[in-house]
C-alpha cells in the first residue's frame, strides 16, 4: 500500500522503464550548438547589412562623381591604359636560360595578351576620379 503511492517509488519505477539512454554532454553540446548558430546569425546578418550599406553608399559615390564630371586625368575617361607590362604587345619575353639560341615570347600576365590593355589603376576602370 503504502510503498505503492509514495512519489519516490513512481519515479523509480519510470526510470526503469525508460529505454532511453542520455549521453553525456548531451547538454552541453546542444547548448553550445545553439550559442554557434547565434553568433553564426549574428554575424551572418552583419556581413549582409554591411554589405547592403557598402553597395549603396558606393553607387551614391558614383553617382555624385559622374555628374560632377570628374573625367580620370590618366585614362582620360576612357577606363583602360595600354598594359605597363608588355607595352600594349600582348606578349613579353622570357628566357630563363643565360645564353639563348632562341626568342621565347610568352602571354602577358597583366593584360592576358587579348587586347594589350588594362584596367585603369587611377580610376579602377570607372573613366572618372
Amino acid at each position: 500500500g503504502p510503498l505503492r503511492s509514495s512519489p519516490w517509488h513512481c519515479a523509480s519505477r519510470r526510470a526503469a522503464m525508460s529505454f532511453e539512454r542520455k549521453k553525456p554532454g548531451a547538454a552541453a553540446a546542444k547548448a553550445l550548438g545553439g550559442i554557434a548558430a547565434t553568433f553564426g546569425m549574428a554575424f551572418g546578418g552583419l556581413a549582409v547589412i554591411t554589405g547592403v550599406c557598402t553597395g549603396v553608399s558606393r553607387s551614391l559615390v558614383v553617382r555624385q562623381k559622374r555628374s560632377a564630371g570628374h573625367v580620370c586625368v590618366v585614362c582620360e575617361g576612357r577606363k583602360y591604359v595600354p598594359c605597363r607590362t608588355c607595352d600594349g604587345k600582348r606578349a613579353i619575353e622570357w628566357q630563363p636560360l643565360a645564353r639563348p639560341n632562341i626568342q621565347r615570347l610568352c602571354v602577358c600576365p597583366t593584360c592576358g595578351g587579348d587586347t594589350g590593355l588594362q584596367r585603369c589603376n587611377n580610376c579602377i576602370g570607372l573613366g572618372y576620379a
